[in-house]
């Protein structure tokens, strides 16, 4: 399955930490700059997601709170399912890759998560393919 797992340390001071999400020399050599946004998660069992892209890896690690990823290849249906919590030792990043379905779950009453795509977003063509994952609860 097309994802890779990233652990990083996390810098920690009285004021608080420092966490790398992602270098330059991580990314393809000329992969243009895509953009950063983090997505919000306003109550326990929130889902996001819940679809694929063609074109585009994703990146994503967790800010704040604590969420379930999962992901699943849309050939193979091969399927894993990772838990990214903010209060872990290590600062975990998921890579995946086009056409891995993914959808992340809340589990804590708030989260934010950090996303990066590398591919700039162009709402004329958007590489939004619905995909269920996890079926949110009513």
């Amino acid at each position: 399955m097309n994802y890779i797992k990233v652990e990083k340390p996390k810098h920690s001071d009285e004021r608080g930490q420092l966490v790398e999400f992602l270098t330059r020399k991580e990314l393809p050599k000329n992969a243009p700059f895509g953009h950063i946004y983090f997505v919000t998660f306003t109550k326990r069992g929130v889902v996001r997601g819940n679809h694929y892209h063609q074109k585009k890896d994703e990146y994503f690690g967790i800010a704040y709170g604590k969420v379930r990823l999962v992901i699943e290849d849309i050939k193979t249906k091969k399927r894993k399912s990772f838990i990214l919590s903010a209060t872990s030792p290590q600062f975990v990043r998921i890579k995946i890759g086009p056409n891995i379905a993914h959808a992340v779950e809340s589990l804590s009453p708030k989260a934010v998560l950090i996303d990066y795509f590398p591919i700039p977003y162009d709402p004329n063509n958007p590489d939004n393919h619905p995909y269920i994952l996890i079926n949110p609860k009513k």
